[in-house]
């Protein structure tokens, strides 16, 4: 299964290609990370948009699976705050809601 942040960067994915801004400065951080090729890297930057860069850095989030995701979602959350938030991302200031809810599906779980 899944992680939270590999699911929520699948579930966004035509959202992100559309809004994300900050494309590049996401990318240099997977690649410093070691999560993106050079070649990918280089196909990235020379995209002319931002979402045909999207579209390109997606290409290596779905190669490389969740680890990569995950990373991208936390690079996400750094550098495109409000558009994280907007998305349903957890942060600090919705943690306690993500924690309710979850508590809340348990104890419905458990009734059945």
């Amino acid at each position: 299964m899944s992680s939270f942040e590999a699911q929520f960067v699948d579930k966004n994915e035509a959202a992100l290609i559309q809004r994300v801004s900050s494309v590049m400065p996401i990318a240099d951080e997977l690649k410093n990370k070691g999560m993106i090729h050079d070649e990918k890297y280089a196909e990235i930057r020379a995209e002319v948009t931002n979402q045909g860069k999207m579209r390109k850095l997606f290409e290596a989030l779905h190669s490389g699976g969740d680890r990569v995701k995950n990373d991208f979602y936390y690079a996400l959350k750094h550098h495109e705050p409000f558009l994280f938030k907007s998305l349903g991302g957890v942060t600090a200031e919705n943690t306690f809601e993500v924690d309710s809810c979850e508590q809340n599906l348990q104890e419905r779980m458990e009734l059945l």
